[in-house]
């Protein structure tokens, strides 16, 4: 079975979701912590909560309204033929117009038939589970041994009850009819049996202390039928289906390491369920190495038997999977989306290449897109800045640094970003109106995507040797001599065209001297990385202090980069 439309109502972080699913087998979902991904995957599991005693609490609804019921509805399709029938669910079924992402009540030529599952939980806290449908809105009820057929099985960093033998798990559904509770009632009496058979030396003191609890009891008037002994009671000591777990040798499997058992767990969740199932699969790259992860989500995506959804903060995960299997969530005053990743404008943009190159930037809420290197480690250096004045980094606000790659390739990547959910902001040069036109800027503005690109047509570097204080400027061109692949002094000698001082530091400043240091740290990449952009900023650190500075292009446009990420 598998699950075609999932809507969720004042369920922990959601007040409201509504979800049309594309008929796939993967659905991982991504984007900024605390967006409601783990929430949803838990929604859906109680929808089909194997066992009646769910427990539940006032923290479970929406702000902890209780007075606003949880409702999750979930529309499952490729049914087993047991709920097909008209003494089962026949007289709900529904129709699923997949092309449209549309529920329809009436079962029609053309539509997948599928049943929706209504999950209920009011203030008493007492779930109520209904199978309904607009023709019959009272629903029928949703059984517990109907809800354990679904095989739903979450994986999360607790799952060691899913390697033993108790109701619902993988494990259970697994074993081949057989009277588990009769064969543990025989083992509690050969425990009995055991125990009795060596007693004076293993329960001598116990048996003492029996012998003059009797006499208390004849002193008492408290008939005594033959005489006290310490002795099992089986219904202290009864195991449960629960108790049987899975062992290698005499180590039981829930001792793994973390990321051993959840594997397992997957792998159990597949094999040997002939109607599939439906895992969910919390925070996937938790304990596992990336070569493992590379390991399970092939096994994943080999499954054709069963529909998995997984959450992820890992780049390593979105490397290894593909956008048509990524799904943003973004999550706004308890509202929240999921988009599809495979949106047009990405795609067209290579967008494999770019989840693979820049996973971090899927991950986030706000996205900065840089022109390339220098403007990702500039900005970098600047956030360190702000965060040694006292100020919340970029991280806290959600946001990430996402290299272009080129000014040609930014439009594209901006317009994409913004089309996917993320508050999106552009840092650009402003020597590339070819590829990075005023029209260019105008139409994302158009969009409500800020753009910040350096005036007089200038690149960062030239703008910047423009800007700093003579200080700065000498510290910029002493940093670039401690990278012995650059030759700095020929470097700027030859767009100088004057005589000019080996020492750096006898520099005198000059509207000129500034002009062919500006054009010979851009044309023999001086600042071109990410690290060396970083390390820049370190250095002119102190002009940031100097109230003439502050006037400037550069500070300009960057404190209101920084206003915007604080308050966007």
């Amino acid at each position: 079975m598998r699950i075609r439309k999932l809507s969720i109502r004042n369920f922990r972080g959601i007040k409201e979701l509504d979800w049309s699913l594309p008929t796939a087998d993967i659905f991982c979902l991504i984007g900024k912590g605390d967006s409601s991904k783990s929430t949803i995957l838990e929604a859906v599991r109680y929808a089909f909560f194997p066992q009646w005693n769910l427990t539940l609490n006032d923290s479970d609804f929406y702000q902890c309204k209780v007075e606003n019921a949880i409702v999750v509805e979930v529309s499952i399709g490729d049914l087993v033929e047991d709920f097909l029938s008209l003494n089962k669910y026949g007289q709900y079924l529904r129709g699923w117009d997949a092309k449209n992402g549309k529920l329809v009540d009436e079962p029609d030529d053309g539509l997948e038939i599928v049943l929706t599952i209504r999950l209920t939980i009011a203030k008493d806290l007492e779930p109520k589970w209904l199978v309904v449908c607009d023709r019959h809105p009272d629903g029928v009820p949703f059984k517990q041994a109907d809800r354990n057929k679904v095989s739903v099985g979450l994986i999360g960093a607790y799952s060691e009850r899913q390697l033993s033998w108790a109701t619902g798990t993988a494990l259970a559904k697994l074993t081949e009819a057989q009277s588990l509770n009769e064969l543990l009632a025989n083992a509690s009496r050969t425990a009995r049996t055991s125990l009795d058979a060596d007693r004076p030396n293993t329960l001598k003191n116990f048996d003492a202390a029996a012998a003059k609890s009797q006499e208390v009891a004849k002193l008492l008037g408290v008939p005594v039928a033959q005489a006290y002994k310490a002795h099992l009671d089986l219904n202290s000591v009864n195991l449960k289906v629960g108790g049987l777990a899975l062992h290698d040798g005499d180590i039981p499997l829930r001792q793994l390491g973390l990321g051993s058992r959840r594997m397992l767990l997957c792998g159990i969740q597949k094999v040997g369920l002939e109607e599939g199932h439906i895992t969910l699969f919390d925070e996937i790259e938790f304990g596992l190495e990336p070569h493992r992860i590379s390991r399970l989500l092939k096994h994943v995506r080999d499954d054709k038997r069963g529909q998995y959804f997984l959450t992820t903060h890992s780049p390593v995960v979105l490397r290894e999977l593909t956008v048509n299997d990524l799904y943003i969530v973004h999550s706004k005053a308890g509202t929240v989306r999921v988009i599809p990743a495979y949106c047009d404008g990405l795609v067209a943009h290579e967008a494999q290449g770019k989840i693979r190159s820049s996973a971090d930037a899927f991950l986030s809420r706000k996205v900065v897109v840089c022109e390339g290197a220098t403007e990702v480690g500039f900005l970098r250096g600047y956030d360190d800045y702000q965060v040694g004045k006292g100020n919340d980094p970029f991280s806290y606000h959600g946001l990430a640094l996402l290299n272009a790659g080129g000014a040609s390739k930014i439009k594209a990547l901006a317009e994409a970003f913004k089309l996917l959910g993320y508050e999106v902001c552009v840092v650009a040069d402003g020597d590339a109106e070819k590829q990075f036109s005023p029209a260019h800027e105008a139409e994302l503005e158009g969009k409500d995507i800020a753009v910040h690109v350096w005036t007089e047509k200038l690149s960062l570097e030239e703008r910047a040797f423009q800007d700093l204080p003579w200080a700065s400027v000498i510290a910029s061109v002493k940093l670039a001599q401690t990278v012995p692949s650059l030759t700095v002094y020929d470097n700027v000698r030859s767009k100088y065209q004057k005589e000019l001082d080996q020492d750096v530091g006898t520099w005198v400043e000059s509207a000129e001297l500034r002009l062919a240091i500006g054009k010979a740290a851009k044309g023999c990449d001086w600042f071109k990385d990410i690290t060396r952009g970083d390390l820049w900023v370190q250095a002119i650190g102190p002009a940031f202090a100097d109230p003439d500075f502050s006037k400037k292009d550069i500070p300009t446009k960057l404190a209101k980069l920084w206003t915007w990420a604080e308050h966007v």
